[in-house]
């Protein structure tokens, strides 16, 4: 047995590394070397500011709605666009969070507040407290309404922003010229017609027809008094300058079509409808033109702002993906 004064004159046994090991230059440049690169990467890569994740059952969800809406499976183009809408969707509801919309917005709590005593009996609870209880529950983050509210106030906002500046009078004639097939007025035609029922003349119809058409001719009666030789129309008798498709919508698409082109200041026809046969009287053409700035300013300044504003939530959108992790796990297909 060893006595205390040889233990006390034993060297120390400690787990440390001996000196020259952690004085080695050697060591010294991994662990220099390691810091910098971890160090590098934190900075390169910063932790994203928000998470959005679809799982398998989010996807599917999205293909099951888009399929009850139009009655088959959306493809892949459809489906990605469907996963970015929704994607963008919850980066706005991020951002309307982050702006503390969802706690003092009025339509939100008035919301929160009316589901929540929904599921509560007690009438002597406040509201406050209801507030909370719904909060904890994360209803603000599940309920429809409240999701589509807090989307609306921020795309208003990305509008509001764009529509403080107007745009000048050279942008909306430049966006006017650069846009012509859409702004582009059609042919129109302004005419008068004379009704024969095919209800009352049956069988008689084309015949009864031809023969009037013939007599309209033969004794050049005018538009205002050949009226009293027809039979009744709940409609006008009487079209002011419209294009063929706005007839159609009246009269239907057969009558319109033939109806454009009828030659000015004479009768023609008869030209067939649903409703019977018409003797149709042209009193103005109007050719296809581009209307000027001042008859479709608002029209044309709608238009630009429109598109401005589809600009701006992309970019708006983009600069939030671009601080976001986005996570997709798409479904496994069925064998």
């Amino acid at each position: 047995m060893k006595t205390s004064e040889e233990a006390e004159s034993m060297p120390a046994q400690t787990d440390k590394p001996p000196r020259r090991i952690l004085g080695s230059p050697l060591v010294h440049f991994l662990v220099l070397g390691s810091l910098l690169f971890f160090g590098q990467r934190a900075l390169l890569t910063p932790e994203p500011e928000v998470v959005i994740r679809l799982t398998a059952q989010d996807v599917a969800a999205l293909e099951k709605g888009w399929w009850e809406r139009n009655g088959r499976a959306p493809g892949g183009e459809i489906l990605q666009a469907l996963i970015d809408s929704h994607v963008e969707d919850e980066l706005l509801l991020h951002e309307a969070r982050g702006l503390g919309w969802h706690l003092t917005d009025g339509i939100v709590q008035r919301r929160l507040l009316r589901n929540q005593r929904f599921l509560e009996s007690d009438e002597s609870v406040s509201d406050q407290i209801l507030l909370e209880r719904a909060f904890e529950q994360k209803m603000d983050r599940t309920d429809l309404v409240v999701r589509r509210r807090l989307l609306e106030r921020m795309r208003l906002l990305i509008s509001a922003r764009v529509r403080s500046t107007p745009p000048t009078d050279q942008e909306l004639e430049e966006y006017r010229a650069q846009n012509a097939d859409v702004f582009l007025r059609p042919n129109r035609v302004a005419l008068s017609h004379i009704f024969l029922s095919r209800d009352s003349r049956q069988d008689r119809l084309e015949a009864d027809a031809e023969a009037l058409g013939q007599k309209l001719r033969d004794e050049g009666v005018p538009p205002d008094e050949a009226r009293a030789w027809g039979d009744p129309f709940l409609l006008s008798h009487r079209i002011p300058l419209s294009s063929e498709a706005s007839i159609g919508r009246q009269y239907g698409p057969q009558f319109a079509a033939q109806a454009i082109d009828a030659p000015t200041d004479r009768w023609s026809g008869p030209i067939p409808s649903s409703y019977g046969a018409h003797l149709v009287w042209a009193h103005e053409h109007s050719p296809a033109e581009v209307p000027p700035l001042e008859e479709i300013r608002s029209r044309v300044e709608n238009e630009l702002l429109r598109e401005r504003e589809k600009a701006a939530m992309r970019t708006h959108t983009a600069r939030l993906r671009e601080n976001a992790e986005i996570i997709v796990t798409h479904p496994i297909p069925s064998a």
